[in-house]
């Protein structure tokens, strides 16, 4: 799964840049942390789209807040593969 697919590390740190006055110290650690993440998430995603987009079709899922588990929940996640949420 993939943090915010929706959004590119540059929006995200023009957004972590202007709102980094009004957050408390602790939230700025925790967006740099989730900064530096996304970057190397934005890397490998552009790596598998130009190792693998043009013989696979490669789709990015939604990071969701539950575990897919279970045959209900597996069903409907796997929508998402039929019907792919459009991120750009």
């Amino acid at each position: 799964q993939v943090l915010f697919p929706e959004k590119d590390a540059e929006e995200l740190g023009q957004w972590l840049e202007e709102n980094k006055g009004s957050l408390p110290k602790e939230a700025q650690e925790i967006c740099a942390k989730l900064m530096a993440r996304k970057k190397m998430q934005d890397k490998y995603i552009g790596q598998c789209f130009d190792l693998y987009g043009d013989d696979f079709n490669v789709t990015l899922m939604p990071l969701l807040d539950y575990e897919v588990r279970g045959v209900d929940k597996l069903k409907d996640f796997s929508e998402n593969l039929i019907n792919p949420v459009d991120l750009e």
